[in-house]
């Protein structure tokens, strides 16, 4: 409960507001008392009739229904295929669903190509598809996800002497 000393601070307070917020509003408002004394003349503009047809923009061209549409040669260069690099390999392992990707990462082919790398000392070989093209820490020339380079050599044997194909 509120006593009457709080009662009464509350009851001066809303009063205070109720008079003092109308009349802030009302005195910021003063556009009546005050005159426009800005005229504006009317212009009247004048158009000239012109009888003949506006031309046809420069920038299209004729309609002709006949005519096919051009047809444009887009050149684009193939993937290097048939490359082989020799160099460094060792794993790393990709957090996340691979959706039956193998994935492996290496600078010297395009994304999403199929990469057979062979281990130089056991002969055994792999096919990954490239997922990065950044440069890879540690000089190495490739990246293997962790399961996929189990087919090639252990863990412990890593970095491994590789040739890469594409």
């Amino acid at each position: 409960m509120l006593t009457f000393a709080e009662r009464r601070r509350l009851v001066v307070a809303a009063a205070i507001t109720l008079i003092a917020v109308p009349a802030l509003l009302l005195s910021g408002n003063d556009s009546s008392s005050t005159t426009n004394t800005t005229s504006i003349a009317p212009t009247a503009v004048s158009v000239a009739s012109n009888d003949s047809e506006p031309a046809d923009p420069a920038f299209l061209p004729e309609n002709n229904g006949s005519q096919a549409p051009e047809i444009i040669t887009v050149n684009v260069p193939a993937p290097p295929s048939g490359s082989n690099v020799k160099g460094t390999a060792s794993f790393i392992r990709w957090r996340g669903d691979l959706l039956g990707l193998r994935p492996c990462a290496t600078p010297h082919a395009l994304i999403g190509a199929i990469i057979t790398v062979t281990n130089l000392n056991n002969s055994r070989s792999l096919e990954c598809n490239n997922v990065s093209i950044q440069a890879l820490p540690g000089g190495h020339n490739i990246l293997i996800h962790t399961d996929v380079f189990l087919d090639i050599a252990d863990l412990i044997d890593a970095p491994i002497p590789v040739r890469i194909s594409f």
